[in-house]
């Protein structure tokens, strides 16, 4: 990359952070020059307006949540391997040190759930692919018939994603230390309520 590059990747990298604790909507682009010690003008010059700035965090996010969750599950092989390693990855997403303040996902969803606009717009398209990502997990679950061919993948996901939602809240808001735990054992029942049964 150049210097350009360099600095715009470095400027994104701190806007993440700030996001995962303030909400994107309390990201702003005088806020981010005042933390960088930089210029508003400056910055407003790199993004033109709020709305591009969340948009581009958003797309540092999801390339974040790649790196940490999607591409460490595809290095196994398909099944239950990879689906309990994309779960165990995805709650340990949130402790990342590039997310202070906790997954910028669902802090966003919670803003901008009925709010429509171009934000909104990217925010559900990255949300809409990794679902399609852990369906096709889970699909492949029951093609390797490691879980029961009457599964319902959809159905399937949604719990799991409920899984996800109901330890962000007890783990960060609560600051209750044994819900990794219990929310591991929900997701090993879950798991064994469909498992294949020769």
């Amino acid at each position: 990359m150049g210097k350009g590059e360099n600095t715009k990747s470095m400027i994104l990298d701190k806007a993440v952070q700030m996001a995962s604790i303030q909400g994107l909507e309390g990201l702003t682009i005088g806020s981010l020059a005042e933390e960088l010690g930089m210029s508003k003008s400056g910055l407003f010059g790199k993004f033109a307006s709020k709305e591009n700035l969340q948009i581009e965090v958003l797309r540092v996010g999801s390339e974040l949540f790649r790196r940490n969750v999607v591409y460490p599950a595809l290095k196994t092989k398909p099944g239950l391997a990879r689906l309990k390693t994309a779960f165990q990855m995805w709650l340990s997403w949130a402790n990342t040190d590039s997310l202070p303040g906790g997954c910028l996902f669902l802090s966003s969803s919670s803003e901008f759930d009925d709010r429509p606009g171009a934000v909104r717009d990217h925010l559900k398209k990255t949300q809409l692919s990794w679902q399609k990502t852990l369906k096709q997990f889970v699909q492949d679950a029951k093609d390797t018939v490691e879980l029961d061919a009457n599964t319902n993948v959809d159905k399937m996901v949604q719990e799991i994603w409920g899984l996800i939602l109901g330890f962000h809240f007890y783990n960060r808001l609560l600051e209750d230390k044994n819900s990794e735990k219990r929310t591991k054992q929900s997701f090993n029942e879950l798991i064994k309520r469909h498992q294949y049964n020769i």
